[in-house]
């Protein structure tokens, strides 16, 4: 399985209507605090689906970029803003770094959600499967997208790339 920046999987998705946005402007907000910006999507090649917003955190942890899963995101389309409820400076500080060209493995994953577990989820010790056997699915709340009209857009997409690759 591997993960694509969105205008990797998707070259035109700047001229399809996304509500006259660019969500690679969007400014990411942890409760009322200002802590970055979304530089681009990851879209897993196998299903189409939206799995991590990479956000650039700017100043607020010296321009360190981290994975967010989409699920835990609520957009505001009118002011161009991402919330992530809950979100603390320290647990942006203990995300692992995504740098351009990163090989996304299991390991790394399962980092970024160790990290952003406590804010959906009383952790259990041993409820997380073993490596190699995790399916997103399993915890449906970091990838679940429970934006409508965000949904929509990733649904479009998918069935924009399926009817192009089923065409003779």
């Amino acid at each position: 399985m591997a993960l694509y920046k969105l205008d990797e999987y998707n070259h035109h998705y700047a001229q399809e209507n996304f509500g006259c946005n660019d969500i690679k402007n969007f400014d990411v907000y942890a409760d009322d605090e200002k802590v970055g910006s979304v530089k681009n999507i990851l879209v897993d090649e196998n299903d189409g689906r939206f799995r991590y917003f990479i956000i650039d955190t700017g100043f607020w942890v010296f321009g360190k970029k981290v994975l967010l899963p989409v699920g835990l995101a609520r957009l505001n389309y009118e002011k161009q803003h991402l919330f992530v409820s809950g979100l603390t400076k320290e647990q942006v500080e203990n995300l692992p770094e995504f740098s351009e060209g990163l090989a996304i493995d299991h390991d790394y994953e399962e980092q970024v959600r160790g990290v952003y577990r406590p804010l959906v989820t009383p952790v259990i010790p041993g409820l997380f499967p073993t490596p190699g056997i995790y399916d997103y699915g399993m915890e449906h709340y970091f990838y679940e997208l429970t934006d409508p009209y965000f949904r929509t857009y990733e649904e479009n997409m998918r069935n924009r790339r399926y009817l192009n690759r089923t065409k003779i």
